[in-house]
């Protein structure tokens, strides 16, 4: 059951965005995979002949989880926060619930290769249908107005003008760009050169900084050419210093506005946080700067768990961090280790601007992610014959 399950959930994640995209009125395909999950978990650890290695991490961290929530929730209990605003700031959190999912679908090498082959088969899915889309938006054979009632039932689509948009999915078109130009797959340049002009046309400065950081970061690990970096090193700059003028001012001016509300919430934590706010946090049930979700996922959960909750949320990068380390450089497992790896430094940056690692789509990948590089780490020590990328 895990076996078949897996390639579909993950196929879902990389292609249906934040998780909407596929859905009958309230329910959508996202949740039932996720009640699917954790059937197929049960099962699998009720299952003796099922292998379990990677299972008392994962376990290990749902606990983590419930722990982290408890200052949080003790604060909502004594305010007297409604359960319906608990209940709807948990739901996107519950995914940490299918860990053991990963830990029991991740189990040899395999599975690790089908998990790569899905995600930039995927992302250049994606890349191809939202570069169609707004070509099409721009020259008119496609029609906006139906492409925006969609988005507005779907909240999948952020449209910027009449032309453009961002898509939640792209996360995994930059993700599968990370991964395309650490593994060279078969027909890399071409699938490079397609996720390039999907993330481009959809003006998000943040992905753009979050992509380039991670591939200049993985290019430094694996020692490339320094020419390489410098060209990295230097689109970086552009972006930094000229990226205002360019996306907010020339190409859409209403942007200026969402810049400013993320300076406002910041500035509005760092006024109001007190002790109490580093401890035990301020629940689900109080809101930041008139907001009950906020961009920064850093600043949300800082804001709604205190400092334990930054501490839970920190960790799986640590952990995989470790897991990447225990594989030489030298070693045949290298490059999926960097591209798992590297896609979560992605994840964890971009996280910083929009609300991924604590939503859905973001932990999808970030279990994912954990479970390869877990298996790789444990691959080296006893290395089985070499798995393959795309043929």
């Amino acid at each position: 059951m895990i076996e078949l399950l897996f390639p579909i959930l993950l196929g879902e994640a990389v292609l249906g965005g934040g998780g909407r995209t596929f859905a009958v009125g309230s329910v959508t395909l996202r949740m039932l995979l996720f009640a699917a999950a954790l059937i197929a978990s049960f099962v699998g650890m009720a299952t003796s002949s099922r292998k379990r290695d990677g299972l008392a991490l994962a376990n290990f961290l749902v606990l983590a989880f419930f722990i982290s929530l408890l200052p949080g929730l003790l604060v909502d209990a004594s305010r007297g926060t409604p359960p319906d605003v608990i209940w709807a700031g948990l739901q996107p959190l519950l995914f940490w619930l299918t860990t053991p999912f990963f830990a029991l679908a991740l189990q040899n090498g395999k599975e690790v290769q089908r998990a790569t082959t899905i995600i930039i088969i995927g992302s250049v899915a994606i890349a191809a249908v939202t570069s169609f889309l707004m070509i099409g938006l721009y020259f008119g054979f496609v029609g906006f107005g139906s492409l925006y009632v969609w988005s507005e039932q779907t909240e999948e689509l952020f449209f910027r003008g009449s032309t453009n948009f961002f898509y939640k999915g792209h996360f995994f078109v930059g993700i599968g760009l990370i991964f395309c130009v650490i593994l060279r797959p078969k027909w890399w340049k071409t699938m490079a050169a397609a996720l390039i002009l999907s993330l481009a046309l959809s003006l998000t400065r943040g992905f753009y900084v979050a992509v380039a950081i991670s591939i200049l970061l993985s290019l430094l690990s694996q020692r490339r050419p320094i020419f390489i970096l410098i060209a990295v090193g230097c689109g970086l700059a552009a972006t930094w210093f000229y990226g205002e003028f360019i996306f907010d001012i020339l190409l859409d001016p209403s942007r200026i506005e969402s810049s400013n509300t993320r300076t406002y919430d910041t500035d509005y934590f760092l006024v109001t946080f007190d002790y109490q706010t580093v401890l035990m946090g301020e629940g689900f049930g109080s809101l930041l700067n008139g907001r009950a979700n906020i961009e920064n996922s850093y600043i949300w959960v800082f804001w709604r768990f205190g400092i334990i909750g930054i501490i839970f949320m920190m960790a799986p990068l640590v952990i995989c961090a470790r897991y990447h380390a225990q594989v030489p450089r030298t070693n045949e497992y290298r490059p999926l280790a960097d591209a798992y790896f590297f896609g979560v430094v992605m994840l964890y940056i971009v996280t910083a601007i929009n609300p991924f690692v604590n939503n859905s789509i973001g932990l999808i990948f970030l279990f994912c992610a954990l479970f390869c590089l877990r298996r790789l780490s444990r691959l080296v020590a006893a290395p089985p014959p070499p798995i393959g990328l795309i043929a």
